[in-house]
């Protein structure tokens, strides 16, 4: 297998880019908190090929898909949308739909769905 990691710090492809990742609901006085763990990551963000498009279901083919390429951290999804890992990039948040594991190839990608500025 070909380790990629050093693809995802080369200068001529990598940005920084903010993965927030939710832990566990903390139930307080009734009400359910989710805290939320920023980590500064770098990587590649690219817009989404028509390959990784195909990949998911029909209902989330949506406008403003990018993928996120990185060694630093693993990428989370769940079937609760409040619990999924969100990518911040240039401003933008994007809900991850769909996680690849290509660590033992040196690297996770991510494809993010666009859900708005970032507030």
């Amino acid at each position: 297998m070909i380790d990629l990691s050093d693809l995802v710090h080369d200068e001529d492809f990598c940005t920084t880019f903010t993965v927030v990742k939710k832990a566990d609901p903390k139930w307080i006085k009734g009400e359910v908190f989710y805290t939320e763990l920023e980590i500064e990551v770098e990587g590649i963000v690219l817009p989404s090929s028509s390959e990784d498009i195909e990949l998911l279901p029909e209902a989330d083919r949506v406008n403003g898909l990018k993928s996120f390429f990185t060694d630093e951290c693993a990428f989370e999804i769940t079937d609760d949308e409040k619990t999924s890992d969100i990518c911040i990039y240039k401003g933008k948040k994007y809900k991850l739909l769909h996680v690849f594991d290509y660590s033992a190839n040196g690297y996770y990608k991510a494809i993010g769905s666009l859900i708005g500025d970032e507030s």
